[in-house]
């Protein structure tokens, strides 16, 4: 495996988008951690 960054393009509803922009998300970190969870990864393989 590489540690290679990819763009992925997805789709969010506006409400959603417009909260986490308020919080100030970073959108690739959680989307990163999220899938890492949901695929039962705990460490950079």
């Amino acid at each position: 495996m590489t540690n290679k960054a990819i763009k992925k393009t997805l789709t969010i509803p506006k409400w959603l988008n417009d909260a986490a922009e308020q919080k100030h998300v970073n959108f690739s970190h959680v989307l990163q951690n999220a899938l890492k969870d949901y695929l039962g990864i705990h460490q950079q393989p």
